[in-house]
């Protein structure tokens, strides 16, 4: 039997190991060539520059760059109002669901999924037309109910992330109410009936039994929806260009300007290495401070 087990096992490895290997080299060779070429000059501005060894030069100017902070600063607020606002919709909406939508759940589920379907671009080119200020309807709705609201936010620093957020908010929210709503479907009803006939009431069950069930999922829908969100370019690119001035340049879309516009790929590339650290870091940091901590009660 042990002798049938072997062979199934490595049967399967075989059958997977082309796509291992692929998949690999599609991810290693790339890092492992930019980490490379962070260590030199490499610019399109000047000749030969791609041989020229620097050193930690890249890394040192990135962390005295003022326009590098201002990125991870709006990236950082983005984040996590983002993810914040994702999870308290996402939370609410699954919890109407699963104990209000009876039969039409499925049919709930479904039209609230649309938005997760539509690819990011898209996304961007919708919410740009319609709050283009001469014919988009935001516009239209401002003047129609004379609203005393802007009829241009993107114009200002502080408005133009917050739509960036709420264009995030829209999109992804749907994510965290199918997690959450897949966390409380597979809850048993034990600890439910016990707690009824002990004459507990609504918000205790959910504090004592409903939270502690569904909080691995949504622990780790936080970290995927964050790591996700700190690599946003579609939308800002689209929408806001990184302007008013710098206000919604996040840090995918500065690396993209030194790279693309600057043509300083070897400062590109150290800042793609720093920011692949410093993500690595938070999710195994995040790891052990709340997911293992989780498992360990």
């Amino acid at each position: 039997m042990s002798l049938q087990v072997g062979y199934r096992q490595r049967t399967a490895l075989l059958f997977h190991l082309p796509a291992m290997i692929i998949l690999t080299a599609i991810t290693m060779v790339p890092l492992i060539y930019n980490i490379r070429i962070s260590f030199f000059g490499f610019t399109l501005t000047q000749s030969g520059s791609r041989d020229v060894f620097v050193g930690l030069d890249n890394y040192v100017r990135l962390f005295t760059d003022h326009e590098y902070w201002n990125s991870m600063w709006v990236t950082a607020r983005f984040v996590v109002c983002s993810t914040l606002l994702q999870l308290v919709l996402g939370t609410v909406l699954a919890l109407i669901i699963h104990y209000y939508g009876g039969r039409l759940h499925r049919i709930l589920t479904s039209g609230i999924m649309i938005p997760m379907l539509v690819a990011p671009l898209v996304v961007g080119l919708m919410f740009s037309f319609t709050l283009n200020p001469q014919f988009g309807l935001y516009s239209f709705l401002v003047d129609v109910f004379h609203l005393g609201l802007s009829k241009t936010p993107l114009s200002s620093g502080g408005t133009a992330l917050a739509v960036l957020i709420l264009t995030d908010v829209w999109e992804w929210t749907p994510f965290m109410m199918l997690m959450t709503l897949a966390a409380l479907r597979s809850v048993p009803m034990e600890p439910y009936e016990a707690a009824i006939l002990d004459g507990a009431g609504r918000i205790l069950i959910f504090r004592k039994i409903t939270i502690p069930f569904i909080r691995p999922v949504v622990s780790v829908s936080i970290i995927l929806r964050a790591i996700e969100a700190f690599k946003v370019f579609d939308k800002p690119f689209i929408l806001t260009g990184g302007g008013p001035g710098n206000s919604t340049e996040v840090i995918d879309m500065f690396t993209y300007r030194e790279a693309f516009v600057n043509y300083n790929f070897s400062y590109a590339a150290a800042l793609c290495v720093v920011l692949f650290i410093l993500l690595l870091c938070a999710g195994i940091l995040y790891w052990r401070l709340v997911i293992r901590r989780q498992e360990d009660d």
